[in-house]
């Protein structure tokens, strides 16, 4: 089984953009923060997106911009429908990417082994 078809990565990214642009320009919520949409990945029938976000800031930010999603997907759907050439307007669901916080993650622990090892060299 491969991975995702052409079609599905254009739409993908068609709703990715799409997305983007409707909670910068048209959603109003006050818990939006700085919510960045990373990647959209289709089901193979292009009948539900999986949207995935990050959010600039801790826990509580984390929690009020997925707050924000769940109560916004009926309204950026319904924004994005006339922009897509789609019999059906896929169901979204929201996703944190934690990606970035993973590769942070692993950028400490290197440092922390390469600090180890020069505090070795040195004795």
């Amino acid at each position: 089984m491969g991975g995702e078809t052409v079609r599905q990565r254009k739409i993908g990214d068609q709703i990715k953009r799409q997305v983007s642009q409707i909670l910068a320009l048209k959603v109003k919520d006050p818990r939006k923060g700085m919510v960045t949409i990373t990647h959209v990945k289709m089901s193979g029938d292009l009948r539900i997106a999986s949207v995935y976000y990050t959010v600039m800031g801790g826990e509580k930010e984390k929690e009020q911009a997925h707050q924000m999603l769940e109560s916004a997907k009926n309204f950026i759907r319904s924004e994005m429908a006339p922009h897509l050439k789609l019999r059906f307007i896929p169901e979204l669901r929201f996703f944190y990417d934690d990606t970035l916080d993973y590769s942070m993650h692993i950028e400490e622990l290197l440092k922390k082994i390469k600090q180890e090892k020069t505090e070795e060299t040195k004795e």
